[in-house]
């Protein structure tokens, strides 16, 4: 399934990621303060909501069974927005702190061989909330268990893996392959920092984004996920994680 790329206009709140400018290599921000590096699944870890946004609540199950899946990573919006949660142990996630006006897509990532789900290009539905207002969004993964269609990623790195608040970090990796050519979705994500990073190419198959860590966010470890689509919507079966360590500012 082929993509198009959109771009909604950036809020100015302050639990917003910056847009990764021009090429992605510089001045975005990866997240804001977090109640605990240890937040449970199924929630993004925002200390207290934020004025003028609102709450994406649903539930992931498989399309074939009916069974809730767990360990679903959920982004909201990928070239803005840019934030993250994983499912629980029942399928449910809650995304809070969603800039109220802005277009949100719900994006669904699951390893051992889903398909991957976009609200947006799926249900051909656009999410966009009021201020204040919990928006509810169930769907179902599918199934693929076709290695052949699968991108491949290998070399992932943080560097440093180990910064300080208000450092730049580089997040790379190589991707290529799937079913239909590896789709604009190069993304690793941390469920426990709230947040999603959206890597470009920087040439032949590797990918890149340099990000800032706000100088508010709380100490600890932030493990991130690393995954693509292709545009057949085939995702890689295994998710590289490598863990950020962030000290004491």
């Amino acid at each position: 399934m082929s993509r198009r790329a959109t771009t909604p206009p950036l809020a100015l709140v302050a639990v917003f990621v910056a847009l990764l400018a021009g090429s992605g290599l510089a001045g975005a921000q990866v997240g804001t303060p977090a109640a605990s590096p240890g937040a449970s699944p199924g929630t993004s870890p925002v200390a207290s909501p934020a004025a003028n946004t609102g709450t994406i609540t649903g539930r992931v199950t498989d399309d074939a069974t009916g069974e809730p899946l767990t360990d679903v990573y959920i982004t909201v919006g990928w070239e803005t927005l840019m934030l993250a949660t994983i499912t629980d142990a029942d399928g449910r996630y809650t995304v809070p702190n969603v800039p109220a006006g802005e277009s949100a897509p719900v994006l669904g990532f699951h390893d051992d061989g889903y398909r991957y789900h976009n609200s947006e290009f799926d249900d051909k539905i656009d999410i966009v909330l009021d201020p204040g207002q919990t928006y509810s969004f169930d769907f179902s993964l599918v199934p693929l268990n076709e290695p052949d269609g699968e991108p491949q990623l290998n070399d992932a790195a943080i560097s440093p893996d180990r910064a300080a608040p208000g450092q730049d970090v580089t997040f790379d990796v190589t991707a290529k392959g799937g079913q239909g050519g590896l789709s604009p979705e190069v993304i690793a994500a941390s469920p426990q920092l709230g947040r999603m990073v959206l890597m470009k190419s920087v040439g032949g198959d590797r990918y890149r984004a340099t990000v800032t860590i706000p100088p508010e966010t709380s100490p600890g470890d932030y493990p991130f996920a690393f995954f693509a689509a292709s545009n057949a919507c085939y995702v890689n079966s295994v998710f590289p994680t490598i863990t950020l360590h962030l000290d004491q500012a």
